[in-house]
């Protein structure tokens, strides 16, 4: 957008719309739903042992398979995951949603990436491009909020970089904005009023005074602002 111009309310800023779409790999963004979804872990090093953590934080149900698992044996017990080895068998992928293969072999990791490929299973092979179905992005949470930055695999320090200095401007009070969302939703959806008329009014919300009210610390008037909002929305219809 260029200085002086403006958007109509409620409209979507698309940052960059004039720029040339993604060429490189991994340009189409998705999130994952992987409350209770099998997903596979090949390695036992330290890429291993920190990504399953977030993974089992996330609600999956992890099979880890290592040779030797040096790394990630500290985290056997752990609820939701299963330690294995010996020799590799495909079948470890058996139902799996994804697959993160970082066995820090290359020959081990692009056979088994070659597995899951064959099996349907989307997999990320560390390192490794034309061995990868997607890619993990630099991610920020604050609560349900989440950001994340990728460069198509070409350079995750940049990601990272960008993502710490995303956490500078995006801070807690929006993980309890979202929160506030969370709970009028429903509300919102009973009134049964259109898609583009509850887009307004979420624009609104968004744009509106909660934010202020909680970044200095005022829950309850940001939950009071929320809700005059929407009563004074709910008045219009």
């Amino acid at each position: 957008m260029t200085p002086g111009t403006a958007r109509a309310a409620g409209t979507p800023l698309v940052e960059g719309a004039a720029e040339a779409p993604a060429t490189g790999a991994f340009g189409y963004p998705v999130f994952l739903d992987l409350r209770g979804r099998h997903v596979v872990v090949a390695g036992g090093g330290r890429e291993p042992a920190h990504k399953i953590p977030t993974l089992l934080g996330l609600g999956a149900r992890v099979t880890a398979w290592a040779p030797e698992h040096r790394e990630t044996a500290p985290l056997d017990g752990s609820p939701g995951l299963r330690l294995t080895g010996g020799a590799w068998d495909p079948a470890v992928l058996d139902d799996a949603i994804i697959a993160i293969v970082a066995t820090g072999d290359r020959a081990t990791d692009r056979a088994i990436a070659t597995d899951a490929r064959a099996r349907k299973v989307l997999v990320n092979t560390v390192d490794d491009i034309p061995f990868c179905d997607w890619s993990a992005p630099a991610i920020l949470r604050r609560g349900d909020l989440t950001v994340a930055v990728g460069t198509g695999g070409i350079a995750p320090a940049l990601a990272v970089r960008i993502r710490d200095r995303a956490a500078r401007d995006v801070g807690p009070e929006y993980g309890r904005l979202l929160a506030i969302f969370g709970a009028v939703r429903p509300r919102i959806m009973a009134t049964g009023r259109s898609f583009g008329d509850r887009r307004r009014l979420w624009y609104g919300l968004a744009d509106g005074p909660a934010l202020g009210l909680l970044r200095g610390g005022d829950d309850d008037a940001a939950r009071r602002a929320v809700d005059d909002a929407i009563t004074d929305w709910e008045a219009e219809g």
